[in-house]
């Protein structure tokens, strides 16, 4: 008997370490936005720049694994000097709650769509990274009457090769999901995400301190962990779905990658969407990796740039709506 005790108070101690390190990640990286509340979720919103700026606001929408954070760090600081900018944690990420099939990239756009219209920020461009490109990607089938523009940076925008990670899989299993979330992630990550941003911003070097400023350790609470996971397991299905309809956006439309992107193909995807979507800017820029909004992101802002200026002369605006 005595034995067994012994068992279950180390599991208990070890089923601990997940809410210690949930404890620990929000009293470093507390919330820096407001909550704005859409159909019962309650989404982070930081909402920063002038709201009289003459060019549309701008939406920034974040990739996997990150928070509101890494979009503010790269782009929304140096944005929100001239112009309105709305950065959102995708639901179930970073501060912001969502409902059981909040994975749904639909759903996410609904929700950004949703709590942007309620923010008043009228026409905006939307500029998704990563999965936020795909999240972008989906906003724009939808509510393309709704917007400015579009910009996607190393968007997944199409089927690739291949599945996902073994600890997203696992995430997703009965008990051993559990057991992953609440015990190994917490102990395991911390020490693995330094390398994963490495190899996300290389060959460039990630910014001084950008570990503990972007909020990273965030992603390893275990219902973050969760939401990120199912985010990834989903994306495929739902990739395939959509990508035969990117010729409907008639958008004032940027592309932009990275060449030595190892993480989002820019043949399979940028390439691809160029090709697809009319009158593009397409970019494809040397020497830099997936993370080229902080590591190219005077280009970016031209692409941004591009686009506002044919938004403003009515160029490719699609067609009202029946």
């Amino acid at each position: 008997m005595t034995a067994l005790y012994s068992v279950i108070a180390v599991i208990a101690a070890l089923f601990a370490i997940g809410g210690v390190s949930a404890w620990r990640s929000e009293k470093m990286t507390p919330p820096i936005g407001a909550f704005v509340d859409v159909d019962g979720v309650r989404l982070h919103v930081l909402d920063i720049g002038p709201r009289d700026a003459p060019a549309p606001p701008v939406i920034l929408i974040h990739g996997a694994s990150v928070n509101l954070r890494d979009m503010k760090m790269a782009l929304g600081d140096r944005l929100s000097r001239s112009r309105r900018v709305i950065m959102i944690d995708r639901p179930g990420r970073g501060y912001s709650t969502r409902p059981a099939d909040g994975w749904r990239l639909e759903l996410q756009a609904r929700l950004i769509h949703d709590a942007a219209a309620k923010l008043g920020a009228e026409k905006p461009i939307v500029v998704g990274q990563s999965l936020g490109g795909a999240v972008a990607l989906s906003y724009a089938l939808k509510y393309q009457e709704d917007m400015s523009g579009l910009v996607l940076l190393a968007a997944v925008s199409h089927e690739w090769p291949g599945g996902v990670a073994w600890y997203n899989k696992a995430s997703g299993w009965p008990v051993i999901g559990t057991v992953l979330r609440r015990i190994v992630i917490p102990i395991y990550a911390p020490f693995a995400a330094k390398t994963g941003v490495i190899e996300s911003f290389a060959p460039d070097e990630a910014p001084e301190g950008y570990y503990e400023k972007s909020g990273l350790t965030l992603l390893f609470r275990p219902r973050d962990f969760r939401n990120n996971a199912a985010d990834i397991r989903g994306l495929k299905p739902q990739i395939i779905a959509q990508q035969g309809r990117y010729t409907e956006i008639r958008l004032p439309t940027a592309i932009v990658t990275g060449a030595n992107d190892t993480t989002v193909s820019p043949t399979i995807h940028s390439a691809a969407l160029a090709r697809e979507i009319a009158g593009a800017y397409y970019s494809v820029i040397p020497d830099t990796g997936h993370a080229l909004h902080h590591s190219e992101t005077a280009k970016i802002m031209a692409a941004i740039d591009w686009v506002t200026e044919k938004a403003q002369a009515g160029e490719n605006r699609p067609a009202a709506a029946n």
